[in-house]
């Protein structure tokens, strides 16, 4: 981040999962703008494809990650990846497996019936989500699971949580503090927004307001102002689903220094007209190997599946993408 070496040396990383290939690197107050380019041909995946008879049939040797979402229907356990040493690894059905094989051993590992998990949110621990039955499969063929999130009082009102199997989950200090957006980062937001859209060519917005599909206050590096994350977007909306094919989306990370305000540390900007529909959130933020400082979970939606990215701030404080996950195109559902 851009801070004082003080705050350099605690900078977190954030993690946003998607699935985007290319980008090409533009410099603005000091901050890195990624111009995302189209995602990979369809049929290409992030793993070399195991054969049937593994032993493993590709699933997780380590701790999973998981994302949990609060619905009206039931809560939603999805698994997001492996956790390694220094990134993520992705889970998805290997080329060659069944199907079947794959979602019941994948069950039987990762997601076991009655299964307990810790819920974080803020970087610290909230409460638990049991698991009650079987969900769905991701686009990637991936299990999921629905069950019931029980949370302190201060995170009743939060729907997206960082979940991991209890008793695998990072140690973890601190209480959760929630955070509000207050009118400094309210200001702020459409000011740095305009300026990634005019400097990038895309279609200014009728309203600011109204193309601010998100906007949230993170205490990723504890101590300071708290960081704003955001997203902006024109002929789309957060969630899956058709977008106007001229649409575009814009993601940033900011942090505040007395002296300039809120400047852009990380920035995804992605034009439909040669990305296709892409549309980031955050999830939220959490040390996820115990070392080091916080990572930031944040959900992509395409026109038929949802997919993850991770980004960090190295030791210099330069925030950059560390991990992508890869969207499953020839495993979609029927648009």
């Amino acid at each position: 981040m851009r801070a004082s070496p003080a705050r350099t040396v605690r900078a977190a990383a954030i993690l946003i999962l998607t699935a985007l290939s290319a980008c090409d690197n533009v410099e603005w107050g000091g901050a890195e703008v990624r111009v995302v380019q189209p995602p990979p041909p369809e049929g290409t995946t992030g793993e070399v494809a195991a054969p049937e008879e593994g032993a493993t049939l590709g699933l997780p040797r380590g701790s999973v990650v998981f994302h949990v979402v609060r619905g009206q229907g039931g809560d939603r356990i999805i698994p997001v990846a492996e956790v390694a040493t220094d990134s993520l690894r992705p889970l998805q059905r290997p080329a060659g497996v069944s199907p079947e094989a794959y979602e019941q051993r994948f069950r039987g590992a990762v997601l076991p019936p009655n299964g307990q998990y810790v819920l974080f949110r803020g970087g610290a621990p909230v409460g638990t989500f049991t698991q009650t039955g079987n969900g769905g499969l991701t686009a990637c063929g991936v299990p999921t699971a629905v069950g019931q999130a029980t949370t302190v009082a201060a995170a009743a009102a939060d729907q997206e949580f960082i979940a991991f199997r209890k008793g695998l989950e990072p140690e973890v200090i601190g209480e959760y503090v929630p955070q509000q957006v207050d009118p400094r980062i309210r200001r702020y937001a459409s000011i740095v927004a305009e300026r990634i859209v005019l400097q990038n060519g895309l279609q200014r917005p009728r309203s600011w307001p109204g193309a601010q599909k998100d906007l949230q206050a993170l205490d990723v590096v504890r101590g300071g102002t708290p960081e704003m994350a955001t997203t902006y977007m024109v002929g789309d909306n957060l969630g899956m689903g058709a977008a106007d094919p001229g649409g575009w989306s814009v993601f940033y990370l900011a942090s505040y220094e007395q002296r300039t305000g809120y400047t852009p540390v990380y920035t995804e900007v992605r034009d439909y007209r040669k990305t296709g529909k892409a549309a980031p959130k955050v999830i939220g933020f959490l040390n996820l190997n115990g070392r080091g400082g916080n990572e930031v979970l944040v959900q992509i939606f395409g026109r038929g599946e949802a997919w993850y990215e991770a980004i960090s701030a190295d030791r210099g404080g330069r925030w950059q993408r560390i991990w992508e996950g890869q969207p499953c195109r020839e495993q979609r559902p029927a648009e």
